[in-house]
């Protein structure tokens, strides 16, 4: 059992990530990384055999289906942290919902929940 100053910092921390979730920026799940590949050109030193060119690619699932896209150089960051504030979303809802089920257990049986 929680004494009342536990319950209160555990509803103080739920209002936090209450708060935190309201505020989320613009967000996307998936996956950057960098790729080597060739050019296409026949007479690059790739078509030979020779190193091939870095590149970065984006993963993404929508609906059961991989998207794969280049990544051009002035989109990084920007895709970069959409993915970052995806990560975030799910941590503030892993934590949210450690509080919630402290604050359930903490209520005795048969007491509704504020």
């Amino acid at each position: 059992m929680l004494t009342r100053r536990q319950v209160a910092r555990l509803e103080g921390r739920r209002a936090a990530l209450l708060a935190e979730l309201q505020r989320t920026p613009n967000l996307m799940r998936g996956l950057v990384y960098a790729r080597q590949r060739k050019c296409g050109r026949p007479t690059c030193a790739c078509a030979q055999g020779g190193p091939r060119h870095p590149g970065l690619q984006l993963n993404v699932t929508v609906g059961g289906r991989t998207r794969t896209r280049y990544i051009r150089q002035g989109e990084r960051a920007q895709v970069e942290a959409w993915i970052a504030a995806y990560h975030r979303l799910w941590a503030v809802v892993e934590a949210l919902t450690a509080v919630n089920l402290a604050l359930l257990n903490a209520r005795p049986a048969g007491r509704p929940p504020r």
